[in-house]
């Protein structure tokens, strides 16, 4: 792919922005009502995570507490916390590719390649 078929991709994702304001506000109406579960330990743990990658809730079995073993409950909470982000990050960007046409990242890795390839930013 050429440098201008690159510039023409950058063109066309930017028109597709259209009114960006009605479009972020779709976004965070969206990301605000999106909520992702992740368990551990054979759902003894739960933890629930926003569209946009906060932590709302978590829910710990009440047998997870008679157990001496408190190393073990960290670690489910651990494990079900970073699924629950990972979740929310994925969710978050088909969100964004659906309301924008395109994912951001697409834009900075075209970006990159072209610096890369000793061709000028645009």
């Amino acid at each position: 792919m050429g440098i201008f078929d690159q510039v023409r991709q950058m063109k066309d994702a930017f028109s597709q922005l259209g009114n960006m304001q009605e479009k972020q506000a779709e976004l965070q109406k969206r990301l605000a009502a999106l909520h992702v579960v992740a368990s551990a330990g054979a759902g003894m743990v739960e933890v629930t995570a926003s569209g946009d990658g906060n932590i709302t809730d978590i829910k710990i079995n009440p047998i997870m507490f008679q157990s001496k073993d408190s190393k073990m409950l960290e670690d489910l909470i651990l494990s079900a916390t970073n699924e629950a982000i990972r979740k929310s990050k994925e969710a978050m960007a088909y969100e964004v590719k659906n309301i924008l046409g395109f994912n951001p990242k697409d834009i900075e890795s075209m970006m990159n390649q072209m610096n890369q390839n000793g061709n000028p930013s645009v």
